[in-house]
């Protein structure tokens, strides 16, 4: 069962955090965390994976740590204000597991 966790991102400012997935080595595991204005939205919002796409990058580590990063440049190209839902999975061997799941909310920048 994923756990639930609600993020706001910064437009225009770097965005990070981390997920600890206790007891396993997440070396040759891929992740993956997507953003859609709603469950039933047919593009994303944004789109990270741990084979970089795009730029925006999730680090699965042997330490069984998940870093999600954006750059602010990154977050910079994002709607503002916006809203939606995220999911962030990891897999291996065809074998896809929900980790973490909740809501985002991309905040304006007023500084550029």
């Amino acid at each position: 069962m994923a756990a639930n966790y609600d993020i706001t991102i910064e437009q225009g400012a770097t965005f990070a955090f981390s997920i600890t997935v206790a007891g396993v080595n997440l070396s040759g595991y891929a992740a993956a965390m997507q953003g859609r204005t709603a469950h039933s939205a047919t593009t994303t919002a944004f789109a990270l994976t741990s084979t970089p796409a795009a730029g925006l990058t999730i680090t699965a580590g042997t330490n069984s740590v998940i870093a999600v990063t954006l750059t602010a440049t990154q977050t910079a190209a994002l709607a503002a204000p916006s809203e939606g839902v995220y999911d962030l999975e990891f897999s291996i061997g065809g074998v896809v597991t929900r980790i973490l799941e909740g809501t985002y909310r991309v905040t304006p920048e007023v500084t550029r």
